[in-house]
């Protein structure tokens, strides 16, 4: 959802985020180990004016929360201002490195035009290796000059929609792919070589880390996957490709052995109009690769989940979302699960109208349930 915030208005996905508390106590008073630790996703917050950066990440700090996802925009001076201000906040960070917005795009490439609902974007396919190595190179240099309390890049964002990959058409109808046949051939040809692109990111960015040893316990992040219904989709116009499809590329490009993480968004499980009694399914689906086989035993960062209000509503209580987290708070809560899913980063602190964890310039209840799950999520 990151970068697009007004492309989702439309929906009001919601869901929830980890509480280390079952239903017959505190894990952490039995002794058990620590739960996953609660980020706040702040995407596009180098776009805002330095001191609501500073007040943003000093507020995030106070309410108790140690890990930001920050996005890296352009202009890139920007970008390494609100890494220093998070750093100076004393918040660990996770980086977001964006691939379609023409940054690192080969040279006389033409992006996707721009549209009503999107911005325009580059698709994985225009790639240029060259430009990634120069891009990651001057950003890890800057962390490592200056210290920056980095702990993983995540490469790219969404990649399996229109929205932020200009590999996948927009259409007079969108389109839900589910099955490999269902793309067009020519589509279907881009998408394949955007993914073999994909792949030459994550050995740039491993050689890159590799060659600046003081950098070595950042980790590598597949880019977060959208997860979107299925009516938005097709009122918008989007191709959107189910995640099952990009992980099935992923292992025939052998992206999971040249990744530390497994990147997942998570909203849709959780959406206000789902049917209560289908979520903890849908979670399970969702999060029951991470750590296994099918991911080559890495782990899972849910880099985005959030649950979405009206954006006039104040709600200071948050009762709804507070009720809409349970089913995530409860399956992340099951033994083992932190190993699995160590971090999870709720999108948004103040920027999104609708996410938004502080509204009506306050924070809401759920606020405190987070912190407190952060707290839980500390070893």
């Amino acid at each position: 959802m990151s970068d697009g915030n007004h492309i989702r208005r439309g929906i009001l996905p919601a869901l929830g985020l980890f509480l280390c508390l079952t239903t017959s106590g505190s894990a952490l008073a039995s002794g058990a180990e620590a739960g996953t630790t609660i980020g706040i996703a702040t995407a596009n917050i180098a776009w805002e004016k330095p001191q609501d950066i500073q007040r943003s990440f000093t507020e995030i700090a106070d309410a108790g929360f140690t890990t930001v996802r920050i996005g890296l925009k352009n202009p890139v001076a920007a970008s390494y201002a609100a890494l220093t201000a998070a750093k100076e906040a004393g918040l660990d960070i996770l980086v977001t490195v964006p691939l379609i917005d023409g940054s690192v795009a080969l040279e006389g490439a033409a992006p996707r035009a721009r549209s009503k609902r999107f911005f325009k974007a580059f698709g994985l396919s225009q790639i240029d290796p060259a430009r990634v190595e120069a891009r990651l190179a001057d950003l890890l240099d800057f962390v490592a000059a200056r210290d920056i309390p980095l702990i993983g890049l995540e490469l790219g964002n969404e990649l399996n929609w229109s929205g932020y990959n200009g590999d996948l058409p927009l259409l007079a109808t969108g389109q839900v792919v589910v099955s490999h046949q269902d793309l067009a051939p020519d589509v279907a040809k881009r998408f394949a070589a955007g993914i073999a692109k994909y792949r030459s990111v994550f050995e740039i960015a491993k050689a890159a880390l590799e060659a600046r040893p003081a950098l070595g316990n950042v980790k590598l992040v597949s880019a977060g996957l959208a997860d979107i219904n299925a009516d938005f989709i097709r009122r918008s116009g989007a191709t959107y490709i189910a995640p099952a499809l990009v992980y099935d590329a992923y292992a025939d490009q052998r992206v999971f052995a040249l990744t530390d993480v497994v990147g997942v968004h998570l909203y849709e499980p959780l959406r206000a109009a789902s049917r209560s009694a289908e979520r903890p399914a849908m979670i399970d689906a969702q999060l029951r690769n991470c750590g296994a086989t099918a991911f080559s035993g890495r782990p899972c960062w849910i880099t985005e989940f959030g649950s979405a209000l009206p954006p006039q509503t104040c709600a200071p209580e948050d009762a709804q979302r507070i009720s809409l987290l349970q089913p995530l708070l409860e399956h992340l809560a099951q033994p083992g699960r932190a190993t699995a899913v160590p971090f999870a980063f709720y999108y948004d602190w103040d920027a999104d109208k609708g996410f938004a964890l502080k509204r009506c310039g306050q924070p809401t209840a759920l606020v405190e349930t987070l912190s407190r799950a952060e707290s839980a999520g500390q070893p």
